[in-house]
């Protein structure tokens, strides 16, 4: 992860006068600099803050926003420290940790589907006479046995595995075999080109590779088609610290980033054949037609607007539970309420200003 050199740059900008008669005044304005922690460095589930940063449209909100991976599965506590601002990830790290009291708020949602995608050798499939198309029930069954890959405990896709084995009444404990791999989209494709898994729990476009180049299938593409359960949901937010929020002038970048994001979602959802244009060369190297196919699925996943949505808490917090008691860990305090874990007035004002 690239450190943080500097909070601000400055950058000179002119004001004009009402009428030419008066001078001319130059003025500074300072532009914060953010930094933001994600799990990998490219997925559709960072597209929104990528777009944002190619499009101009921070620039246009008056931040500047750096963009860091990991390559783990959980960052949140990342927040704790002095070199990060935000963290994107998915609701349950974020619901544990506001759970366990961690100084944080969430502020905002970009993506309304839970999508990190399974795949499994179709060697695998074919044995099991298992496709795309099967039950439910059966799919998830099918998972009995098998060497899955994840990106660790914690995470989006370990908990998607545990949440699919409840419900085929297994236990993912000691009927599933969940390998944590380190490396992101090449440390999954790697593992099944060296057969140390089955098949793994991985967003796009990695899933979408395994499928071209790994001798893969789908088991569940959760953008098309996930579980009933999980048709809708909120899947990625960035949170930041309460002391953020409480400081004026970082408050500020945040809006800031906030209205930025809010440009990105509405051109993504109003002009398709931009988003295409970007995503085309963001994601260069995609053979065409698994490009094609990625945007199709992929293009559909994002919110309209980040502010997030009070609707989609309970399910958030019902999945996370099912996990939880997978893990003999105790379930989400029944305090931790939609307004202890958000702090819409961020995306609130930034919208306000649009």
């Amino acid at each position: 992860m690239s450190q943080l050199n500097r909070r601000t740059v400055i950058a000179a900008t002119t004001a004009l006068g009402v009428s030419s008669i008066l001078p001319m005044r130059v003025y500074a304005q300072t532009v914060p600099e953010i930094q933001t922690l994600r799990s990998t460095a490219k997925s559709w589930l960072w597209a929104a803050e990528d777009y944002a940063n190619s499009r101009g449209f921070f620039d246009k909100a008056r931040v500047k926003v750096v963009s860091n991976a990991s390559n783990r599965g959980t960052n949140v506590a990342a927040l704790a420290g002095s070199g990060v601002d935000i963290v994107l990830g998915d609701p349950g790290e974020a619901s544990r940790a506001r759970g366990e009291k961690l100084a944080i708020k969430s502020f905002v949602s970009t993506v309304n589907k839970y999508a990190s995608n399974v795949v499994l050798s179709n060697a695998v499939l074919k044995r099991l006479g298992i496709t795309e198309q099967s039950p439910v029930d059966r799919k998830a069954a099918a998972l009995k046995g098998l060497r899955l890959g994840t990106t660790g405990p914690g995470a989006a896709p370990d908990a998607l595995f545990r949440w699919l084995a409840v419900q085929a009444k297994l236990d993912p404990n000691t009927d599933l075999r969940l390998v944590p791999m380190q490396g992101g989209g090449p440390g999954m494709l790697a593992a099944l080109q060296q057969n140390v898994i089955d098949g793994f729990c991985l967003s796009s476009p990695t899933s979408d590779l395994a499928v071209k180049d790994r001798d893969c299938g789908y088991l569940f593409n959760m953008a098309l088609n996930p579980p009933p359960a999980l048709k809708e949901y909120n899947y990625l937010i960035a949170s930041t610290s309460e002391a953020a929020l409480a400081n004026k002038d970082r408050r500020e970048a945040l809006v800031r980033y906030t209205m930025g994001l809010a440009m990105a979602l509405k051109e993504i959802n109003a002009s398709p054949p931009e988003f295409r244009a970007w995503a085309d060369k963001w994601f260069e190297g995609l053979p065409p037609e698994i490009a094609s196919t990625s945007f199709d699925i992929n293009s559909k996943i994002f919110f309209a607007n980040p502010l997030p949505k009070e609707n989609f808490f309970q399910s958030n917090v019902d999945f996370l539970n099912t996990v939880q008691k997978t893990m003999n860990a105790a379930p989400l305090p029944a305090t931790l309420t939609f307004k202890d874990m958000y702090d819409t007035t961020v995306a609130q004002e930034a919208l306000s200003r649009l």
